[in-house]
């Protein structure tokens, strides 16, 4: 009997993918990663979340072990986020949780229990397509997860399972409804999960990152026009919370922390052709080309769009054919052919 590792966090996706696993007649054993030291954060990786992964193993009747991950969630995800956004970014923490934690940790995690795969409750689907594995989109459009997967090595696709790439939401929560998992069906992921107030201004000042300090609005020809209390607290493409007015709704443009300036424009000022990337990792065996075309997507629920790559030694510029709202450093540039992923970076800069 073939052995797969679960990646469960005791909610619904991994559980149901648990559960179907072990129906397809796999050796199932769930492994969680206890993320967080405190008692206050009441999602995955937390203290609660462990003890519902409990209850849901032993309602599935599987084998579980919950992992020691703190330190290195601290130093990959929690220290990267923080040092990320006093950049001026604003950065993905899923992707990098993806990158060194689900796909590398926890893989090292399964090979040493003797599994020959691990298993995610992703909405995606890995595919072989001739001599090679491929990465592509999950069928349900509303949950589609692909976009945040483009950092697994491709030599790991081979051994990777994401048993609900090809179903929908809803039949999700039937299977967990009828089988009487032990979870809240209704119950969502937040968005980042260690950051419980939603608000990442007040949790990098109450973790003892930032502080208030003020600083300038300026508009696009370096004129003030307003004060702030941190460039922390602003994203590129924000319009809300400014507490300026102008002739026409203003907008983020640009941040710049050493300065801690926040230049505000008009909706035009926002749009953007070209974009830096770097850490760029592709899931095809045959690398783009400069010059070669390429469709781009710039965040979570944007429609790829059509442009052109061209490398700058390890890093790469991608220059789309038209403008693009908001094109934001420290999120991820993830380029499709179709509903194939072939690869991704994080965006540095955009001109």
């Amino acid at each position: 009997m073939e052995k797969v590792v679960v990646a469960m966090s005791g909610g619904i996706d991994s559980s149901v993918s648990a559960f179907l696993l072990k129906k397809s007649g796999y050796d199932v054993v769930g492994v969680t990663l206890n993320l967080f030291s405190g008692k206050n954060i009441k999602c995955c990786g937390s203290e609660d979340s462990v003890e519902k992964f409990k209850r849901i193993c032993n309602h599935l009747g599987i084998r579980y072990y919950v992992k020691n991950a703190v330190k290195v969630f601290n130093e990959k995800v929690i220290d990267k986020f923080a040092s990320d956004y006093l950049k001026g970014f604003t950065p993905n923490p899923c992707v990098e949780c993806n990158r060194f934690l689900k796909f590398d940790y926890l893989f090292k995690i399964a090979k040493s229990l003797g599994a020959s795969k691990l298993a995610t409750g992703h909405y995606a689907i890995v595919e072989k397509k001739g001599d090679e594995y491929v990465l592509k989109r999950g069928i349900d459009d509303t949950k589609d997860q692909s976009y945040f997967l483009y950092p697994i090595k491709k030599e790991f696709l081979k051994d990777m399972l994401f048993p609900l790439g090809r179903m929908k939401k809803n039949e999700v929560k039937e299977i967990a409804k009828k089988n009487g998992i032990p979870l809240d069906i209704n119950k969502e992921s937040k968005d980042i999960c260690f950051v419980p107030e939603g608000d990442y201004a007040l949790w990098l000042k109450k973790n003892g990152y930032v502080r208030n300090l003020q600083g300038y609005f300026k508009d696009m020809d370096g004129k003030i026009i307003g004060t702030h209390s941190g460039y922390f607290k602003y994203t590129v493409g924000q319009r809300k919370g400014l507490g300026v007015s102008g002739k026409e709704r203003m907008y983020v443009v640009k941040i710049n922390p050493l300065k801690n300036e926040v230049t505000l424009g008009v909706l035009k000022d926002c749009y953007f052709r070209k974009i830096l990337i770097k850490d760029i990792n592709w899931l095809s065996s045959k690398t783009p080309e400069s010059g070669e075309v390429l469709f781009a997507q710039i965040r979570y629920r944007h429609k790829p769009a059509r442009g052109i790559i061209e490398y700058k030694d390890k890093d790469a510029e991608f220059v789309f054919d038209e403008p693009q709202f908001a094109l934001t450093p420290g999120q991820s540039a993830v380029f499709y052919d179709g509903d194939r992923v072939m690869g991704g970076g994080a965006i540095v800069e955009a001109f």
